[in-house]
């Protein structure tokens, strides 16, 4: 039998595994990558954001850090992706 997902369940596990990874960033990338063609191939990329060091596990980058002056971009591969609302 046949089955498919629908793209809302890839955008959903790549932002779970982009949260609670903790491999190397260049397989993040990979996944990113993989996701984003997706997105905008089906015409639904709707951007992203960072994940800051609370969502992160322990001892590990976060994709943003706040500061007074311009934010820091420790681990650019810790994103959140949504999609775009079909019209």
């Amino acid at each position: 039998m046949r089955k498919t997902v629908t793209i809302q369940t890839i955008v959903d596990e790549v932002n779970h595994r982009n949260k609670v990874s903790t491999c190397n960033p260049q397989v993040r990338e990979g996944w990113n990558a993989l996701l984003e063609g997706i997105l905008l191939e089906t015409d639904t990329y709707g951007g992203y954001r960072y994940l800051e060091q609370c969502a992160v596990p322990e001892g590990q980058l976060p994709g943003i850090v706040r500061t007074m002056g311009d934010p820091i971009f420790p681990d650019e591969t810790r994103r959140v992706y949504r999609m775009r609302q079909q019209q």
